[in-house]
């Protein structure tokens, strides 16, 4: 006999103790009552005819006794789900992959869900193996260990700690070679290739679905602080659809509408967001029948919407006040160095061929500063440097190529605790040996460029507007989300804290100096750390995902029942604990009706 769901040493003990606490429940006895009674002359009559029947109330109570104990280890034993080998299957070894891609998250029109009904089948499999054979389960999004085969409790432990994966990607899993049969459960979506050798079952079903396929919110290249989004939607169902349309944020303004898609179309559009404030943003689409929610909303965030303060300070020049002064949401205060006031406030500082002895109390962008005690001193300058690249991962770089960009004059800086040179700063362009544009956090936003724009043809670059909207918006901590799939997600910030759009704290880990943290649904997260803070837009906005129909296999391969073999396996593999249950029904009815005939005591 094996038992599922505990060990054999725990049921052990769980019978062991059962038999011991009904055993010594009935040696207690209660104490006797004490009675005053008149004359103890019937008394005598009545005790000499109880000793007369000593032996029937031995029987009487040793009956009593068999029955509790059957009706107690019946129970016990059921808790423990046992099994005897006759009621397993004939197959000594078996490997199960399970197909827990996206897709498989869609709903069947019985209302279960493509990974319900593969669960299901899973479980029959199991059923099918015999009851000391060995067993393996696999996935393809690697949820499961890729562990040598057990028994079938751990088998079925292994299966029901699996769930649809969203955003993992998905492949067949290497496996142990086995001698026994491989079983491969997939709507054949995500999932196309499985090897020759396995037993395909499909719980492909068509459904209806209509999901958003790209969303992005983002600055207008010739207006770099004017913000659209850019949405896609897509009608993956086999037949046209009208969908409903929502974008929503903070402020009015938006998108409400409904469009009539063809089966397979995709249609995209941008959306102005002029109407929208800071905040939030969230795009939903609805339509009659749509199985497969985890597409029909996508999120991202709108970056600063006041007007922002900066203080330009400048010897004279007509770049910076040029491409600053015709910005609306900027409000620009122009000063010269002798005019320049350490307790002005501002919400940015920038200084061209200046800097003040003491740093300003806030972020700053510097162009060919001089020698200060609390920047990096320089070491040399140099001719016409080789702009050898620049850093097109960094906020700062976004949207920016600088591929004819060129300097006649720049400055070497040296490396000092905090500045150029050491982790804390980041080249974003140039290299580590030639620093041409670096930025730093800690203990303040620093951007230092080692040449002016007079010096360069930087100013003349269709791109420099872009790069001054993203030294704003990385400056005030307002960037775009950034986009990630649902799982395990990785950000650059260590020691930092996960809030949800709720404002709920999410769990979170460290590795590598990086916070780790799972979102399973889409979403909208702040991660903080310190003065630092960035926004991930979590959502599956992907064509494969949506096209829930792109199946390998016709309807006709769904398997809407277990194959002959499982069905006579599952009948001989109906497990125990119902008929003990059953058993200890029928003992607790026998118990009480010996009781009431003073059969037993």
């Amino acid at each position: 006999m094996t038992f599922l769901s505990m060990s054999p040493l725990l049921i052990g003990i769980l019978l062991g103790g059962t038999a011991v606490v009904v055993t010594v429940l009935y040696w207690l006895k209660p104490p006797p009552r004490r009675m005053v009674v008149p004359s103890k002359l019937l008394w005598d009559r009545l005790l000499k005819e109880k000793r007369r029947s000593t032996l029937l109330d031995r029987l009487r109570w040793w009956m009593s006794l068999i029955i509790a104990l059957g009706i107690g280890l019946s129970v016990a034993a059921a808790m423990g789900r046992p099994e005897f080998a006759w009621t397993g299957g004939e197959i000594p070894r078996m490997t199960i992959v399970i197909d827990n891609s996206a897709t498989m998250a869609a709903r069947t029109p019985d209302g279960f869900t493509r990974w319900e009904h593969a669960v299901g089948l899973a479980r029959g499999l199991l059923e099918q193996g015999s009851v000391d054979g060995e067993f393996l389960i696999l996935d393809t999004s690697g949820q499961a260990p890729s562990t040598d085969p057990g028994d079938r409790r751990s088998a079925r432990a292994a299966l029901d700690n699996l769930t649809v994966s969203l955003g993992a990607s998905s492949q067949f899993p290497g496996f142990i070679e086995t001698d026994g049969p491989l079983y491969f459960i997939s709507d054949g979506v995500l999932v196309r290739h499985a090897p020759a050798q396995a037993e395909v079952v499909s719980v492909y079903d068509p459904a209806d679905n209509v999901g958003i396929t790209a969303f992005e919110v983002g600055s207008v290249p010739s207006v770099p602080l004017e913000y659209q989004a850019f949405l896609e939607i897509t009608n993956a169902s086999l037949g046209s659809k009208q969908v409903s349309v929502r974008l929503t944020g903070a402020g009015e303004g938006g998108l409400r509408e409904t469009v009539t898609l063809e089966a397979g179309e995709t249609r995209g559009r941008t959306v102005d967001l002029s109407g929208f404030d800071r905040g939030p943003v969230r795009a939903t689409v609805t339509t009659d029948g749509d199985v497969f929610a985890a597409d029909d909303v996508a999120f991202s965030f709108l970056p600063v919407r006041s007007r922002t303060r900066i203080a330009l300070v400048s010897p004279g020049g007509v770049f910076l006040q040029s491409a600053l002064a015709d910005e609306p949401r900027l409000r620009v205060a122009t000063l010269s160095p002798q005019t320049f006031d350490p307790d002005v406030r501002a919400d940015l500082y920038i200084f061209d061929r200046w800097a003040p002895e003491e740093p300003p109390p806030g972020p700053a962008l510097l162009f060919l500063p001089p020698n200060v005690p609390w920047l990096a001193p320089t070491v040399a300058v140099l001719s016409y440097p080789s702009v050898s690249g620049w850093d097109a991962s960094h906020p700062l770089m976004r949207f920016v190529s600088l591929e004819d960009l060129r300097i006649e004059r720049a400055v070497r800086l040296g490396a000092r605790p905090g500045e150029a040179g050491t982790a804390d700063v980041d080249v974003v362009i140039g290299t580590t040996e030639l620093p041409l544009l670096i930025a730093t956090e800690a203990p303040r936003k620093v951007i230092r460029a080692a040449f002016a724009l007079e010096d360069s043809n930087f100013p003349l670059q269709p791109a420099f507007p872009i790069f001054l909207s993203n030294v704003l918006s990385w400056m005030m901590d307002e960037q775009s989300a950034v986009p990630r799939s649902p799982g395990r997600i990785e950000v650059t910030l260590a020691d930092a804290e996960v809030t949800d759009l709720e404002g709920a704290e999410v769990e979170t880990s460290q590795v590598s100096g990086r916070t780790v943290f799972v979102a399973a649904d889409p979403g909208l997260y702040t991660v903080t750390a310190g003065t630092r803070r960035m926004r991930v837009a979590v959502g599956i906005s992907d064509r494969d995902r949506t096209a829930i129909n792109a199946s390998i296999f016709s309807p006709e391969d769904r398997a809407t029942a277990p194959p002959e073999a499982l069905r006579l396996a599952g009948e001989a593999g109906n497990e125990l604990w119902v008929v003990l249950l059953t058993v200890a029904t029928l003992l607790v009815i026998a118990e009480w009706f010996t009781y009431h005939r003073r059969w037993t005591v």
